[in-house]
């Protein structure tokens, strides 16, 4: 004897939905990606950490409030973005922030805008600005040739000027534009104020 059992009607209809959609639904999230303009990122993600790691380490940390990827552009955006790097020992050795990071992403050269607040605790040193550039070639941290960048040391000396560049294997900087302020240092510093 067979016995018929009634299936409730909700259940029915979900099982319909899901094997129509189980049977018509294939994307190609290949192609859906080659349809993207160039502004449209292919990935976005929100309050989002990366965390690098070497030699089983936390190298570094960035925490942003936007990443995007516009993957036909070689671009990455970080807004909202907080740097902290660590030495060998675990300890902090750099942290960091900007409004807006760009970088290009076969280069990792980098634009950094708005409120960039960068600070080295080998150098005891903090770097401000509205605007910079880092090429990563040659490990060189720039200003434009209008926009003020103010150096402090955590001894409280200062200096401020237009046209900033930083070499970071020298370990040197310059203004090649107007400056001011006093900047002290030991022989194993540099920094020339031109």
């Amino acid at each position: 004897m067979t016995r018929a059992v009634k299936v409730p009607f909700m259940l029915r209809y979900s099982l319909l939905v899901l094997s129509l959609l189980s049977t018509a639904c294939s994307l190609d999230y290949q192609e859906l990606a080659e349809d993207l303009d160039e502004n449209t990122p292919a990935v976005e993600m929100l309050g989002v950490q990366l965390v690098s790691v070497e030699n089983d380490r936390e190298h570094s940390r960035v925490e942003a409030e936007r990443l995007a990827d516009f993957d036909k552009i070689y671009k990455r955006t970080i807004s909202g973005g907080i740097f902290t790097e660590y030495d060998d020992q675990g300890e902090i050795s750099a942290q960091g922030e900007a409004d807006l990071i760009s970088i290009d992403t076969r280069t990792d050269n980098a634009v950094l805008e708005g409120n960039i607040r960068f600070h080295s605790v080998r150098d005891k040193a903090t770097v401000t600005a509205e605007y910079l550039e880092w090429t990563d070639s040659d490990r060189l941290l720039s200003g434009n040739p209008t926009g003020e960048v103010l150096l402090e040391k955590e001894d409280g000396t200062t200096i401020r000027g237009n046209d900033f560049s930083a070499d970071f294997p020298s370990r040197t900087f310059r203004f090649a534009g107007r400056s001011s302020g006093i900047w002290t240092g030991t022989t194993e510093e540099s920094g020339d104020s031109e």
